[in-house]
């Protein structure tokens, strides 16, 4: 039972120095946050904070990383092209364009660029896997599956951030249809035996 409340202590402090940040950065330069911001914003103490996380960056890469998780688990429902998409595109536009202002607010720091590099490694991971999956045991893909992930995640992350820089021009969803056709058919033609 003890466990579980300090499990449960953990996890709501966690949630509260993460909820200070994103707050932070929607107020300054996310390279203008101090961890003395953050602890303030979240009311916990210098020692908390270096519990969970060792600088600012790690916190903020937590927060990636989770995000990237629980996206990486709505690749379920068929794309525009009638395929399953490989990447949470759709759902990661949408959220992007729902938190627009925490967005607006990482690209006056390094905040946009951790979100991109963290992303297109972690993209870049789950795709090998995810790849290898797709693979018929036996086959040698015509491309190296390490390759063809970097390609796709490097893609993704192309896409978005040309999205941002041009203030959002098309809906998340025609973003996620013209991703899918310029990515799909080198997805096909990669896998097929080499």
């Amino acid at each position: 039972m003890t466990n579980l409340k300090t499990d449960r202590r953990s996890q709501r402090t966690q949630r509260f120095i993460h909820e200070a940040l994103m707050a932070l950065m929607q107020e300054k330069r996310y390279d203008d946050i101090t961890v003395q911001d953050i602890i303030d914003r979240a009311d916990v103490g210098r020692s908390t904070f270096y519990a969970h996380y060792q600088d600012k960056e790690d916190l903020m890469t937590s927060g990636l990383l989770r995000l990237m998780q629980i996206l990486s688990e709505m690749v379920t429902k068929p794309s525009a092209m009638g395929e399953t998409s490989l990447l949470p595109t759709q759902e990661l536009f949408e959220h992007v364009q729902e938190h627009q202002n925490l967005f607006r607010g990482m690209v006056r720091g390094r905040g946009l660029e951790l979100f991109f590099e963290k992303g297109q490694e972690y993209w870049n991971q789950k795709l090998t896997a995810d790849l290898q999956a797709l693979l018929p045991k036996g086959q040698v893909p015509a491309v190296p599956l390490p390759v063809l992930a970097q390609f796709i995640a490097g893609a993704f992350v192309t896409m978005l951030r040309w999205w941002l820089d041009n203030k959002m021009p098309y809906s998340p969803q025609e973003m996620d249809e013209m991703l899918q056709r310029l990515i799909m058919p080198a997805v096909r033609e990669c896998l097929r035996e080499g």
